[in-house]
C-alpha cells in the first residue's frame, strides 16, 4: 500500500467532493487523481524511473499538489521546496535527479504546464507499484548536507486521524500537512487563500 492508492481510492468514494482549492482553482478528488495520473505519465516518458528523486521548485498551489502526487504515481521520491518561504538553491520548476556521462548528479527539467489545463483526463491509474517502505519525500536539512526519509508508511499513519472536513496546507516541510488532509478525504485550503479572502 502507498500514498497515492489511498487517495485513488478517496477518488473512487468521493469523486466529485473538493479535494483542494487555492486562490484560482478547485480541484475534486477525481480531477486531481485523473490529472496527477497525467503528470506520472509525462514524467515516466520524460525518462523518470521508479525510486527516482524528483525536485518539485513550485509555489504551493493546487497545480503543485497534483505534481507532488504524480510523482509519487510514477513511483518516485520528491523533495519539495516553496520558493516564496525559502530560499533555495534548488533548479527551479520540475526536475528530476539523473547521472551525467561523468556520473555526476544533473537534474533534467521536465516541462508539464501543457498537462495540468482542465481538459487533461487521464482516468487510468498506473500499475506501479509501491511499498509501505518505499521513501516517497525526502525533506532536506537547512544546510543541504542531512536529509530526512520518509516513507510512503509513515505518511499513511496521519490516515484515520479525526481531520476536519476542511483542512489547510501551510507549507510544512515534505508537504505533510497537504497530505493529512488529502488521506482523510479532507479538503485541502491554502493558508495564502484564506488569508485572501478574509
Amino acid at each position: 500500500m502507498a500514498v497515492h492508492r489511498i487517495i485513488e481510492a478517496n477518488a473512487a468514494r468521493y469523486g466529485d467532493a473538493p479535494a483542494i482549492s487555492d486562490h484560482r482553482v478547485t480541484l475534486t478528488y477525481r480531477e486531481l487523481n485523473q490529472r496527477a495520473n497525467a503528470v506520472a505519465r509525462r514524467l515516466i516518458a520524460e525518462g523518470f524511473r521508479r525510486s527516482g528523486l524528483a525536485i518539485v521548485n513550485l509555489p504551493r498551489c493546487a497545480d503543485t499538489a497534483v505534481v507532488l502526487l504524480g510523482v509519487l504515481k510514477a513511483g518516485g521520491r520528491y523533495v519539495f521546496v516553496d520558493p516564496q518561504s525559502e530560499d533555495t538553491d534548488w533548479p527551479e520548476g520540475i526536475s528530476f535527479a539523473g547521472l551525467s556521462d561523468t556520473r555526476e548528479t544533473c537534474y533534467r527539467n521536465v516541462d508539464i504546464t501543457s498537462i495540468l489545463g482542465p481538459c487533461v483526463r487521464s482516468s487510468a491509474n498506473l500499475p506501479i507499484i509501491a511499498r509501505e517502505t518505499d521513501v516517497a519525500c525526502v525533506i532536506p536539512d537547512g544546510n543541504g548536507t542531512t536529509e530526512i526519509l520518509v516513507p510512503h508508511g509513515t505518511i499513511m499513519s496521519l490516515q484515520g486521524c479525526a481531520a476536519p472536513r476542511t483542512t489547510e496546507w501551510f507549507g510544512k516541510a515534505g508537504a505533510l500537512d497537504l497530505w493529512a488532509g488529502l488521506l482523510n478525504g479532507a479538503t485541502v485550503l491554502l493558508r495564502d487563500a484564506l488569508h485572501s479572502a478574509a
